[in-house]
């Protein structure tokens, strides 16, 4: 009797072991599960906190490359120019474009060595309309002109013409043209020209054509200098009175200088040469 007893209580204690030892591995199991889930949320939180932060690096990324091309171009801008001083050599390889004032430069000037694409009406708004006479060229647009020949500087005075019109589009349309030179032109010396000034008499009775209007041309096209391949030169510094209006002494309509004043200005030009 006892051994039947002792054989009894035997097999109930080994399946009370074995259910107990089933509840323990379906515990654990199930807290692995959760703990694995909880695990799995903290990861998924940490990645989609990261993409967050990631995305707002990219953000600001683009912000702060903006802010040191802004730099850059503040300092390129600030970096002062070291002229040089040359002789009329350095016109060989020259173009001047540019309206009445750059037309009067190419008949007084003596610049027989360099080339003119100049017409009296040229503004940035029609000079891919305007065709011009080019010795040993031909009649042509200034782009053909710029595909068939090379050169090593190029001038530009444009904007009197302008002043009517919306100031920012025309600078748009001033970037836009040297862009297109440098195009066609990539190891050329781009020189910006400052749009002479009128005589004082003009300027205080003109609405448009005015000093007030040509310094505020001015300072927009002078932006667009690098101070590496694109230079700003203000031929105003030769030709101004004491209050910064074009003398009278050097014009008789106000707004054009005396013939025999242009071989001054392209003196002046080789002093400021790179």
């Amino acid at each position: 009797m006892k051994k039947i007893n002792s054989k009894i209580f035997a097999i109930i204690f080994i399946f009370s072991f074995i259910i107990a030892l089933t509840f323990l591995i379906k515990t654990v199991t199930s807290n692995n599960k959760r703990n694995l889930k909880i695990t799995d949320n903290i990861v998924t939180s940490q990645i989609q906190e990261s993409k967050e932060t990631t995305n707002l690096l990219e953000e600001t990324i683009p912000y702060t490359d903006k802010q040191s091309d802004s730099t850059k171009a503040k300092t390129k801008q600030s970096k002062k120019t070291i002229f040089k001083t040359s002789d009329k050599t350095y016109f060989d390889d020259a173009l001047f474009i540019g309206d009445s004032r750059t037309v009067g430069l190419s008949e007084y000037g003596g610049l027989d060595n360099a080339t003119f694409f100049s017409n009296i009406g040229l503004s940035v708004y029609n000079i891919h309309k305007i065709r011009v006479s080019i010795p040993s060229v031909g009649k042509v647009h200034l782009n053909e002109l710029l595909q068939r020949k090379k050169y090593g500087k190029i001038y530009i005075m444009l904007g009197i013409n302008e002043l009517g019109y919306e100031l920012k589009n025309t600078v748009e349309q001033y970037d836009a043209l040297i862009k297109e030179i440098q195009y066609f032109q990539p190891n050329s010396i781009i020189y910006i020209e400052a749009n002479l000034h009128v005589t004082k008499s003009r300027s205080d009775t003109d609405k448009i054509f005015n000093n007030n209007n040509i310094n505020h041309f001015n300072n927009e096209i002078q932006n667009l200098a690098n101070n590496s391949d694109v230079f700003y030169i203000d031929i105003n510094e030769v030709f101004d009175d004491k209050s910064g209006n074009l003398s009278a002494n050097y014009t008789n309509d106000n707004t054009h200088l005396y013939a025999k004043y242009y071989k001054k200005w392209v003196e002046w030009l080789l002093t400021k040469t790179i």
